[in-house]
């Protein structure tokens, strides 16, 4: 199991249309920064795609100026689903 917390940059005036774009990649959630943007997202490994696939992909998304990495957990144990 792979988290990944990123933040990604976009072109000025493009984070809202940049967002549903990124959500549409396998594992990631969009969660700030629309307004000002400066998206905050995580990926997390998925069973059609690995975080670490999805991560070298997001400076391919139109609109997009770099994305860099913030945070990445990584263990072997499966997620436990939460009561």
């Amino acid at each position: 199991m792979n988290i990944c917390g990123c933040v990604v940059h976009t072109h000025p005036g493009a984070g809202a249309d940049v967002a549903p774009r990124l959500a549409a990649l396998p594992g990631v959630e969009v969660h700030a920064g629309t307004e000002a943007d400066k998206l905050v997202i995580t990926v997390e490994d998925t069973g059609e795609s690995l975080a670490a696939d999805t991560l070298g992909s997001l400076s391919r998304v139109p609109g997009v100026i770099n994305a860099v990495l913030v945070y990445h957990y990584g263990g072997d144990e499966a997620a436990i689903p939460v009561a």
